[in-house]
């Protein structure tokens, strides 16, 4: 069965159950989550350029904060909440992602917006810009590539479930990964399907993927951490945990932190072997931040934990609720989002406080997990089809408009999986 893969099967999907060749008699349990509006909890990795500090909420706002007057500057609303969303930063433009389906392009310094673009569907994680194209992962099943100047679409490509994967961008490749738990690498330039890796669960990250010597290494719902051939998508090896892992890993000084489900930080030699594990208090959805001697990161126990190379605690703090996204480390201090709508700084040697930003809305977020039934099929073959016109997909519009800024173009280059 290795030429038989996973995929989600529900109303979100591009396809049917009738257009499946083969049906496997029992089905499997992907996991899926949708935010409920109403909260104004910070699930983000901020940015820093200057003395700015940019960082989104589920309040519908991109922040832009003053580090030394500690005032904010300028805030910018979208139409919808914002989780997994880190902005990104190119060319004094900032570009983040909703839950309204829209990628937005904001002007740097004054919080104004230059153009955005209408996707399918929700927008989950973070994009990411290299060589002035902006990639960017929907509910929709598609990775998009825009012209991150003016906005216009390049191509995008479907895969078999939802992506809320950021792109990682190395050697002119992307690769990202999908709920239906394929990692893909696909040419960066025009989308063209080079090869792709099956696991037995969703692919979701909020950060790039690290690739080193050749070698990429992600995890899946499936609970493995794997590093395989970033040239080919051959497995080298795969590490085993006890619960999903959905955070980027790190590599420093000479070893793989990461973080599980299953409520603990792993540190491996880069051939796969446990080191050591630090057992946290819950579940672990924060990618480890690694500096200067330290790991730092996050836990649903509401802890944001500082811990040795050696896997020794070194400090704890605790916020009042989950803290599900990574930190930023900024001239001694640490930056991080919680579920109880603060962001907060800390010193990072000794963890003690030294302000919090609240959003604009103080009750917390509320999330909602479900389990979808997956069957095991037989895709048809794969077809690549030469450049075309786009005529068949029309997205829906937001509701709201700006100036008549909305992007909602045909593309010039269109490359199909066989999800298409």
């Amino acid at each position: 069965m290795d030429d038989m893969f996973m995929a989600t099967v529900g109303s979100n999907m591009g396809f049917e159950l009738g257009d499946f060749a083969e049906k496997s008699k029992t089905g499997k349990a992907f996991r899926m989550w949708e935010i409920k509006e109403g909260g104004g909890s910070i699930e983000c990795k901020p940015v820093i350029t200057g003395n700015t500090i940019y960082f989104t909420a589920h309040d519908h706002y991109l922040y832009a904060y003053d580090l030394e007057s500690r005032k904010e500057i300028w805030k910018f609303k979208t139409g919808g909440l914002m989780t997994g969303v880190t902005p990104v930063i190119w060319d004094n433009r900032i570009y983040i992602g909703s839950y309204d389906s829209v990628l937005y392009c904001v002007d740097q310094s004054n919080g104004k917006e230059i153009w955005r673009f209408q996707a399918g569907d929700k927008i989950y994680s973070t994009a990411c810009v290299s060589s002035g194209i902006v990639y960017f992962p929907s509910k929709d099943n598609y990775i998009y590539a825009l012209n991150a100047e003016t906005g216009k679409e390049i191509w995008r490509f479907r895969t078999g479930g939802w992506t809320g994967s950021r792109p990682t961008i190395h050697e002119n490749r992307a690769y990202f990964g999908s709920f239906d738990g394929n990692l893909y690498c696909v040419d960066a330039s025009n989308g063209r399907e080079l090869w792709r890796f099956r696991t037995e669960g969703n692919i979701y990250n909020r950060e790039n993927f690290p690739v080193k010597d050749g070698i990429l290494y992600f995890g899946s719902d499936d609970q493995n951490l794997y590093a395989i051939k970033s040239e080919t998508g051959k497995e080298i090896w795969r590490f085993k945990t006890g619960g999903i892992v959905n955070a980027t890993a790190a590599i420093y000084d000479g070893r793989i932190y990461f973080c599980s489900q299953d409520s603990n930080l792993y540190s491996l030699t880069m051939d796969g072997k446990e080191i050591w594990r630090f057992t946290t208090g819950d579940k672990v959805g924060t990618g480890p931040v690694c500096h200067e001697g330290k790991i730092y990161f996050g836990s649903t126990d509401h802890k944001l934990y500082a811990v040795d190379t050696g896997g020794n605690l070194v400090w704890s703090f605790r916020t009042e609720n989950e803290i599900w996204n990574d930190c930023l480390i900024n001239d001694g201090i640490i930056y991080f989002g919680s579920y109880d709508c603060n962001l907060y700084a800390l010193d990072a040697e000794t963890g003690k406080e030294i302000f919090r930003v609240p959003s604009s809305i103080k009750t917390s977020s509320h999330y909602e997990i479900e389990q979808k039934t997956v069957f095991e099929f037989r895709p048809p073959e794969v077809k690549e089809t030469e450049t075309e016109e786009k005529e068949s997909y029309s997205p829906s519009r937001s509701e709201t408009t700006h100036d008549g800024s909305q992007y909602s173009v045909k593309s010039e280059y269109v490359f199909r999986s066989e999800y298409a």
